[in-house]
């Protein structure tokens, strides 16, 4: 295979890497006998003003030889490329952060990034793509700033597509994500934005959608660091608080102050405890960091490939939002049967390119309405025209909008006329039914869109949404007329199965031979299946030669199963209580509690088997006969006047 060469002296060895821009191989300059990494910019992600600007920033980069900065050696118009220092290292991003790296290590590094950023801007380059992917760090934690200069339109970067946002758009500046041109304090934020992550461990804007981190960024403060590291230096808080300033013109820009106040934190004598003291805060684990065990998310599934089941729930749901005109649903279950990943997955870009019938013409917003039982109505509003805003990025400036009910109209009929659909996706929707700033002319005005425009809502609740409202008035209006409800319980059966040998299957350790044990503890209950096949794993991995002793990680599952078992326990009323002992104790149910028995049929809590009714898991008829047994062991005046109280 004949060789592939640039400018006649740089030979490829191999390809490093290849992103949106550009293609980076490893190369041997033949003329100066070294290695050498070169750039190859990809002409059609350019036009001729970003061509001219990269060249031109090239050339001045070329002139700068700083420790901190990788260097640049040679740059070529006509392919175009740039040949630069080949550092071997690796990516800041790339370096494990869990468990955190020492305090002391992150300063040394961050000093120096911020020593050679300095010297960028002292030639006149705006990086515009600082992050943790283009600091590099070898084995000796020296670290250098690369990828410098490259044009950075954000008109051009679809902000949906994922493999960009992982990139560059969560550590923009906030003037940036609102299409302002980039400038030496946009980098400065970029540099607090990952200062913040070294810290603390996690992202300062961190939500649970990326439209919603990049309305975060603009509009929302971070969470002081004190709050989340407790024993952080008061100057290393301050001086990131000063970084993350939303207005560029009051932000923190002189570089050499800020290596300094970083260098005077590395001086103090006290550092080593400090340090120790943060080591031992309850650090969140970085993002970027996926835990082998594939069973140990408790939380909203974020990646498509870690998702099982739910596919007729899916199919029900695009079906009604490709209608014409499209139709809301409401998403209805108890708490941690998944509702909230079955909406993030929904919402999805690769999902809803594959499901949507004209997915080109229909814009999603998401509104995380988790920990928002207060929320304003100007708040929701801001919230709605901020992600739409950025979702429409490139196709249609909605940002002028007022920002009350008649800015959301006005996008609305803006939308409708260009031929795009709209869905709002709202998770925990009873954030908004149950607070009293919502009043009926708010739902009012949703079912006005609903019926005049192709607008639809997709909404996950705890119970009917008319179950959860703040007034009678609210409760009885047509507004939940337009709703499509779709209860979500269990797994069927063949998706329970599906998750418990697929996952551990790619693992390499199958858990289909323990598949009835896992059912029988579990039940069909998504949530209690995860953690059963988490603690069969974990106690696998402890001796990968044993057998898989079952009792033990019975008694596992039943030590974390028990907090959401008792939480289960409290939602239940008296007479479910009753019945749910009866079937445990295996006793008659009465006629009285036929209809109890049915609903609690209906949610999976009690099955029927044979004719023969039981609870859906072995340990949870445990729980209920614990709790039975210490009920009846309480002085009989406590029983009396709490007789459905928790032991």
């Amino acid at each position: 295979m004949p060789e592939q060469v640039f400018g006649s002296n740089y030979v490829v060895l191999e390809t490093l890497g290849e992103g949106s821009f550009g293609v980076v191989y490893l190369c041997q300059d033949r003329r100066l006998d070294r290695r050498v990494a070169l750039k190859v910019l990809k002409p059609e992600r350019a036009d001729a003003d970003e061509l001219r600007r990269f060249l031109a920033e090239a050339r001045r980069l070329a002139s700068l030889n700083h420790a901190n900065v990788v260097q640049v050696y040679d740059v070529d118009e006509a392919v175009p490329y740039m040949v630069m220092e080949y550092f071997k290292g690796r990516t800041l991003r790339e370096i494990p952060k869990t468990p955190p790296l020492p305090l002391e290590k992150s300063l040394r590094i961050m000093i120096q990034v911020a020593r050679g950023l300095k010297a960028v801007h002292d030639v006149q380059v705006v990086h515009r793509d600082l992050s943790t992917n283009n600091i590099m760090v070898d084995d000796d934690d020296r670290a250098k700033v690369f990828d410098l200069g490259l044009a950075r339109d954000l008109e051009r970067i679809s902000i949906t597509d994922t493999d960009v946002i992982k990139g560059t758009p969560k550590y923009m500046a906030p003037e940036v994500i609102d299409g302002h041109k980039a400038t030496f304090a946009s980098d400065i934020f970029s540099f607090g934005v990952i200062l913040y992550e070294l810290v603390t461990g996690r992202h300062p804007f961190e939500a649970e959608h990326h439209m919603s981190t990049l309305y975060n960024i603009v509009d929302k403060p971070h969470p002081p660091v004190s709050q989340l590291v407790p024993g952080a230096p008061p100057v290393l808080a301050s001086l990131i608080d000063h970084c993350l300033v939303k207005d560029p013109q009051q932000r923190l820009t002189d570089l050499t102050l800020i290596a300094k106040r970083l260098q005077s934190v590395l001086d103090l004598p006290n550092l080593p405890s400090i340090s120790e003291t943060m080591s031992a805060s309850p650090i969140a684990p970085h993002s970027a960091v996926r835990p082998k065990n594939p069973y140990l998310n408790r939380v909203m599934l974020k990646r498509a490939s870690d998702f099982y089941g739910r596919k007729q729930e899916i199919k029900r749901i695009y079906s009604r939002l490709n209608a014409t005109p499209p139709g809301s649903v409401s998403v209805v279950g108890d708490r941690k049967i998944g509702k909230s990943s079955l909406l993030n997955y929904v919402y999805m870009k690769r999902n809803r390119e594959q499901y949507l019938e004209d997915h080109e013409s229909t814009i999603m917003v998401y509104v995380d309405l988790q920990q928002q039982k207060d929320m304003a109505l100007e708040t929701f509003v801001n919230t709605v025209l901020g992600i739409a805003n950025l979702e429409l990025r490139g196709r249609l400036d909605v940002s002028a909008c007022a920002r009350d009910l008649s800015g959301v109209r006005e996008m609305v009929e803006r939308l409708h006329g260009s031929g795009v659909r709209l869905v709002l996706l709202m998770d925990e929707f009873e954030a908004i039914t149950a607070n009293p700033n919502f009043d009926l002319e708010f739902f009012s005005f949703l079912r006005y869109l609903a019926n005049h425009y192709d607008v639809a809502y997709l909404t996950s609740s705890a119970r009917d949404l008319q179950q959860l409202c703040h007034t009678k008035e609210i409760r009885d209006s047509p507004f939940f007329n337009i709703f499509t409800p779709l209860p979500l319980s269990v797994f069927r059966l063949e998706e329970a199965r599906e998750l418990i040998r697929v996952p551990s299957a790619v693992w390499g350790q199958p858990l289909e031979a323990y598949e009835h044990q896992i059912l029988d503890i579990a039940g069909l209950f998504p949530f209690f299946l995860q953690v059963a096949c988490s603690h069969s794993l974990e106690y696998i991995e402890e001796d990968s030669k044993r057998e898989l002793g079952f009792e033990e990680v019975r008694r596992r599952f039943y030590e974390e199963a028990r907090l959401h078992y008792r939480f289960m326990w409290s939602t239940f009323d008296e007479h479910e209580r009753s019945t749910i002992r009866r079937v445990a104790e295996g006793r008659r149910i009465p006629d009285s509690l036929q209809h109890v028995c049915e609903e609690l049929q209906r949610k999976h809590y009690v099955e029927s088997q044979g004719g023969v009714m039981r609870l859906f898991s072995s340990c949870f008829k445990g729980f209920v006969d614990t709790e039975v047994s210490a009920r009846q062991r309480r002085p009989w005046l406590t029983r009396l006047f709490n007789p459905g109280g928790e032991s």
